[in-house]
């Protein structure tokens, strides 16, 4: 025998003249029995087969005569050898607690047997008779311990208890999994192998992984936009899926009880959100008017449907996924907004979203500074330095688009406006977004960090008719050292500068 037990497997051969006797035909009968058990211990593993015949199911019985019966039903085990251990028909055991010293647990056990079956009898040669079959059976008992937990598998256990010294009349069937009590039948310690069903391909699964993980993403990025419980709950649950997928061996007929949930998820968020708007009308937020919203919603209600009449075929899984996606598209252009290139950031005449998809990346943003609010400019500690003639006014301009917008800016001849920067991760990629009036533009600002030339920030172009831009300046990982880092937008001697509100965003 070798290390795992199976010993060295050689097939029969056959060949003209070979005279194949009992001994040979044994051999390679044995051959087959031995390959079957190495396959069962594999793949099936040791315990009771879920969902063959009665399972093996235990229940206890009182006869007429006072008996206390336990009945076990038909089904199919594998013990630590791999040999299948069938139970063709119900059979009764009798347990006589008069038998044991109580209190005591006894263990209702099933274990493997054969017997030979089919006797031929040659009345003229007695050389030539014998059985014809083995019959692969059980064998039923009730012990006070199992001694080999390879050999014997427990279908059930008893704690037998005469506190009342009464006796014991009755073996009661569990109604409490977790407590089932004395003189009850405690399935809590039976053995399951495991039943092969049909698996799902590497294509699916890989597709399936990046779907969870798609979900997962977007609902992180759009809880930064809006903060709503469902998103939490949505990516809680699309990472759980994820991980699932990934390392649980996961079944066809399991996907679909991964995805389900998924629904009541989206109809959560898409309820929320516009719950979210009717509560919040001064923010301004215009959520549900979106297309983008509108198909979501759509692809939703598409989802349920798909749901209600799966019938576990490939294709109706596969609207699902798609119905599902769809949803998470829609929230990612409602929520997230979409991406913008470094030429397009200077044209966002709407409010600056949440997130910010800026080239492959995602920002969040973490800091505004109004310069028409006095609150922040004390918490941001905003001056002016070598300045001439700073002054504040309200101005309502055009954005190239058309899109008229109220901003209170600050102007400023020569010097410097400097201001700290607020909740800031130190470290990470960081952009500094300034919306400016730039009526009299093409000219350049040097934008200091801790005091450091580190970044120039370009106002090109002259436009007296839309005058709104939004500029920007970059800072690379690991740049940003200081948790309230100062900044200055500085113009030199004589030069003419203006700002707007300025965004803060931040790498996620």
């Amino acid at each position: 025998m070798g290390e795992n037990g199976t010993g060295v497997f050689k097939r029969a051969n056959f060949f003209p003249g070979l005279q194949a006797g009992p001994i040979f035909w044994n051999a390679a009968e044995e051959y087959h029995f031995k390959k079957e058990a190495l396959y069962n211990r594999l793949f099936h593993g040791f315990g009771v087969v879920p969902g063959y015949a009665d399972s093996l199911q235990v229940q206890s019985e009182k006869t007429k005569g006072g008996l206390i019966t336990i009945m076990v039903g038909r089904g199919l085990a594998f013990d630590g050898e791999g040999h299948p251990v069938f139970l063709y028909e119900p059979q009764v055991l009798v347990l006589d607690p008069k038998k044991y010293k109580l209190p005591c647990t006894v263990y209702v056990t099933i274990r493997y047997d054969e017997r030979m079956e089919d006797f031929y009898q040659n009345r003229e040669n007695s050389d030539l008779q014998g059985y014809q079959h083995k019959l692969e059976t059980a064998r039923l008992e009730i012990v006070q311990e199992i001694t080999d937990s390879g050999v014997f598998i427990e279908l059930a256990r008893i704690q037998l208890s005469d506190a009342d010294g009464t006796g014991i009349s009755e073996i009661k069937n569990n109604d409490n999994f977790c407590d089932p009590g004395v003189n009850t039948l405690d399935y809590r310690f039976v053995p399951w192998s495991v039943c092969i069903k049909k698996g799902i391909s590497s294509y699916l699964l890989r597709f399936l992984i990046d779907l969870f993980e798609y979900s997962r993403s977007v609902a992180d990025s759009g809880y930064e936009a809006l903060q709503i419980p469902s998103l939490r709950n949505l990516q809680t649950v699309a990472t759980t899926a994820k991980m699932i997928m990934q390392t649980s061996g996961v079944f066809y007929d399991d996907v679909i009880n991964l995805v389900s949930p998924l629904f009541d998820l989206d109809h959560q968020v898409m309820f929320e959100i516009a719950e979210y708007e009717r509560n919040h009308e001064k923010e301004g937020r215009l959520y549900t008017v979106k297309e983008s919203y509108e198909a979501a919603r759509d692809a939703m209600y598409n989802f349920g449907e798909s749901i209600k009449s799966y019938n576990g075929t490939y294709e109706e899984l596969d609207k699902i996924l798609k119905d599902h996606r769809l949803v998470i598209d829609g929230l990612r252009e409602t929520l997230v907004e979409k991406e913008v290139s470094s030429d397009d950031i200077k044209y966002i005449s709407y409010p600056m979203p949440h997130v910010l998809l800026f080239g492959e990346e995602r920002y969040t943003l973490v800091d505004t500074i109004s310069m028409g609010s006095s609150e922040s400019i004390e918490a941001h500690r905003l001056k002016f330095t070598d300045c001439q003639h700073p002054s504040t006014s309200s101005e309502a301009f055009y954005y190239p688009d058309g899109v008229l917008v109220h901003d209170t800016v600050r102007r400023w001849i020569g010097g410097s406006m400097v201001f700290s920067m607020k909740h800031i991760v130190r470290g990470r990629k960081t952009l500094i977004v300034r919306r400016t009036d730039i009526h009299q533009g093409n000219y350049v600002v040097e934008v200091r960090l801790q005091g450091k030339k580190v970044k120039t920030l370009a106002v090109d172009g002259v436009d007296t008719k839309n005058r709104w831009r939004n500029l920007f300046v970059q800072f690379e990982e690991g740049e940003i050292a200081d948790y309230t880092p100062e900044i200055a937008f500085t113009i030199g001697e004589k030069g003419r500068d203006n700002s707007g509100t300025v965004w803060v965003y931040q790498q996620l």
